[in-house]
């Protein structure tokens, strides 16, 4: 750990301690969780702690500290219904002897330290009509809590025009009927349902809605997470699907691992930075206007995006006649780079292509860089043969967004992610060997040598190894993949394993310090640090750390 991650480590205990001794269950949430299932440890980027908890352990939570007053000294304990100015529907856990400023916690001044995060899980309805109604209730509750940013700006553009008439309507019944009124009157209808009838939970994250199975916290299991067992939602896996995507079980690179902006000073009390500024201006005032500006941004909202949508259909009609006429009439080459598995070849063909498409506008809108299915195909294809069906899918979907149906060859290749897909699930998320088993005798026929199956059967063989003579066999079948895909980091780490196990020790240890370099699933890296000692998420944690 870090400092920062030390001193956040230490408010959890705390709070750890107190749910412990009220009998209050919550779980560990996000990339804390992730942590804890993935690597035992924080992420060596993790700058927060996040918690869920359910509506019912949340009220228990709320009066253990405020009525009971088990609250630490020098801790703040702040939601929207005890701090004045907050306008945020997490709830907060502060040390105040440190500072932790974010922009829209700067004017209530009140959670500017280190902290904990609580998300709260709020039962919803359970029909499709209700469930709907409910979810567009609570993006116009949710806006207009918080005057500080747009909660609900990731929607469509089309889902938009529907919430800012509902938000428009429930401005003006604030302006006739005030402002307390109108949110009770939200509230009631929104935080009313009951455990015992729903089947999913509502959380509101950031600018997300997030609807999660119920089933998936019936239980608590407990992972360790540094130094201790914490609990953990019973369903972990299907939330980081979920939320992350289909890749979560790998480390993102350097450049991709996201931290959160503020003013961080571990080693003085955040006061000292807010007192010198609260006392020049006017917080209600000051309130009033954030008030005002956000209507008059919702008010622009669509404008805005529509405008940048327009901008990215531009820039895609003009970049990709570019595009298209560097890679059509390459399909015979392409494909013949394909056969000979010269996957780096490939890709930097499509690096233009990939540049264009994967831009965060362009692939915002669905709007589709339109090569031939044919090099389309290809490079799903590559993808895919590199055990990324993930990535495939993501250029697939904006493909099956457009008007024209996909050709056969397409459709094959989507029924080739499916089928990925359920083997990922099967082996991660369920962790069932007999599914996964079942999975591979199904479609082994089908798809052969899909590197998938092979890293399916990898698995399965290590977790049922005994002998010598199974740790040979595993040495064969590494070799035989290898042969094909010489870049795959996790083969070489099983290989590895079965090295050693069969005496040649040095052997092994010099194909588990290769491995950790060529892949990046979390899962390999711990299982290269459990068996050989060598700790790819620590060499990260070095890297972050300079």
């Amino acid at each position: 750990m870090n400092k920062l991650q030390k001193n956040l480590y230490k408010l959890l205990l705390e709070i750890d301690n107190i749910c412990n001794e009220y009998d209050i269950d919550y779980f560990l949430a996000y990339g804390n969780s992730l942590g804890a299932i993935r690597h035992n440890r924080f992420l060596p980027w993790d700058d927060d702690i996040d918690i869920l908890i359910t509506r019912e352990n949340w009220d228990k939570l709320k009066k253990v500290i405020e009525i009971d007053g088990v609250l630490p000294e020098n801790r703040s304990f702040v939601h929207n219904d005890n701090t004045l100015y907050y306008g945020n529907l997490l709830a907060r856990y502060v040390d105040d002897n440190t500072t932790n400023i974010h922009i829209s916690q700067a004017l209530a001044a009140k959670t500017c330290g280190q902290q904990i995060e609580f998300f709260i899980l709020d039962p919803m309805p359970t029909g499709e009509e209700e469930k709907k109604e409910y979810i567009d209730l609570f993006r116009v509750y949710a806006d207009l809590i918080s005057p500080y940013f747009i909660v609900s700006q990731n929607l469509p553009l089309d889902e938009w025009k529907k919430h800012y008439g509902h938000y428009k309507h429930y401005c003006d019944r604030i302006d006739k009927e005030g402002e307390e009124k109108i949110l009770n009157e939200l509230e009631n209808k929104l935080l009313h349902f009951s455990e015992d009838e729903c089947d999913e939970y509502h959380v509101r994250w950031g600018l997300f809605t997030h609807i999660f199975k119920k089933e998936y916290f019936d239980d608590i299991r407990y992972e360790t997470f540094e130094d201790r067992q914490f609990s953990v939602a019973k369903g972990a896996e299907f939330i980081f699907r979920y939320f992350y995507g289909d890749d979560w079980m790998y480390v993102p690179e350097i450049s991709k691992q996201k931290t959160h902006f503020a003013l961080r000073n571990l080693d003085v009390p955040f006061h000292e930075y807010t007192d010198s500024y609260l006392n020049r201006i006017n917080q209600d005032e000051v309130f009033k206007k954030f008030k005002k500006n956000k209507r008059n941004n919702m008010d622009l909202y669509y404008k805005r995006k529509r405008l940048d949508e327009i901008t990215a259909q531009i820039r895609v009609n003009v970049e990709s006649k570019y595009v298209c006429n560097y890679l059509n009439g390459k399909e015979e080459y392409l494909d013949s780079l394909l056969k000979d598995r010269k996957y780096e070849d490939i890709l930097k063909e499509f690096s233009a292509f990939n540049s264009l498409q994967m831009n965060d506008d362009v692939k915002k809108y669905d709007i589709y860089v339109p090569i031939s299915d044919k090099n389309l195909s290809i490079l799903l294809s590559c993808l895919i043969e590199q055990g990324k069906y993930y990535d495939a899918d993501k250029f697939l979907r904006i493909r099956k967004a457009q008007d024209d149906p996909l050709n056969d060859e397409l459709n094959e290749i989507s029924d080739i992610i499916d089928f990925c897909r359920q083997l990922s699930v099967a082996r991660y998320d369920k962790r069932d060997v007999q599914l996964v088993q079942s999975l591979i005798n199904e479609y082994d026929s089908i798809y052969p040598k899909l590197l998938d199956i092979y890293r399916a059967k990898l698995w399965i063989k290590d977790l049922n190894a005994e002998s010598s003579e199974n740790y040979r066999d595993i040495d064969n079948l590494c070799d035989e993949i290898l042969e094909l895909y010489s870049f795959d980091g996790e083969t070489m780490a099983y290989q590895a394993k079965a090295k050693s196990e069969c005496g040649l020790k040095e052997e092994g240890n010099t194909l588990y310090e290769k491995a950790m370099y060529y892949t990046r699933n979390g899962f390999i890296w711990q299982k290269i640090e459990d068996e050989s000692g060598f700790s790819r998420i620590e060499i990260e944690r070095d890297i972050v750390g300079s």
